[in-house]
């Protein structure tokens, strides 16, 4: 009984800490913005493995900085009401239990769990922007939307390698604690440079690899990596590939 009460709070605690998440500081300085944005969008997940994916925003004062009509009026919070079309087995979770920020305050929600079902999912960040007028206060509701996750079945479909391209592989595990696999498709032998950078684009970690014609395999030791979100690539001079990795001990 002891055993089975310390492997259910193993579990409860792991869950936690994947869902939860610490606003980024790279952000502090920034007056207003969400990221990822819609262009950068969020990763690819496949069935059956885990997903952890972290949006960051910084709440601005002026109203103006969300919606141009409302320049001028101050913001007071804004609370994220919902995230609409979630694909099936992930879920939500904000740095706090209201998921609600004051302004020129850092804010982050996770998007965490094991997706189920194949698909392109368009996600929209619906949320109530509470500002001010004439002292008394006002809802305005908003939604950050044009995201999508695409969920896909697991595996590299070796197709088309008299093609020049090279296709790199989503990592497994993502989140990684202590090591991850990464597989990538190169369509000839041929040296390439792997490398992972932070969000500032600073290198944390850098190789020369031999490739083989078809499914190469890099396993990266991220057990002296900082919690937080990285960017993997491999570059042959000519393609480049790269995809997001977060690290979570």
């Amino acid at each position: 009984m002891k055993n089975f009460i310390l492997s259910l709070t193993f579990i409860f605690s792991l869950s936690f800490c994947f869902s939860q998440c610490v606003p980024d500081s790279i952000y502090a300085d920034s007056t207003f913005g969400v990221w990822p944005t819609p262009q950068t969008n969020f990763p690819p997940g496949d069935v059956g493995i885990p997903y952890y994916e972290v949006v960051n925003f910084k709440v601005p004062r002026d109203a103006g900085a969300i919606d141009s009509a409302a320049a001028g009026t101050f913001i007071d919070s804004i609370v994220l009401t919902s995230i609409s079309n979630i694909p099936p087995g992930l879920s939500y979770d904000c740095n706090n239990s209201s998921c609600s920020w004051r302004y020129d305050s850092l804010g982050c929600a996770s998007l965490s769990g094991t997706p189920t079902t194949v698909g392109s999912y368009q996600i929209s960040l619906d949320a109530t922007v509470w500002t001010q007028l004439f002292f008394t206060p006002f809802p305005i509701p908003y939604s950050f939307d044009g995201y999508v996750i695409n969920i896909g079945n697991t595996g590299i479909k070796i197709t088309n390698l008299d093609n020049s391209f090279l296709s790199l592989q989503n990592a497994i595990p993502n989140p990684s604690n202590e090591s991850t696999k990464i597989q990538y498709l190169n369509n000839k032998v041929e040296n390439v440079v792997f490398e992972v950078t932070n969000l500032l684009g600073e290198r944390i970690y850098f190789e020369y690899v031999n490739s083989i014609r078809g499914v190469n395999e890099i396993y990266l030791n991220t057990n002296e990596f900082k919690n937080g979100i990285y960017i993997y690539s491999v570059n042959n001079g000519i393609d480049k590939s790269s995809k997001r990795l977060v690290v979570n001990h």
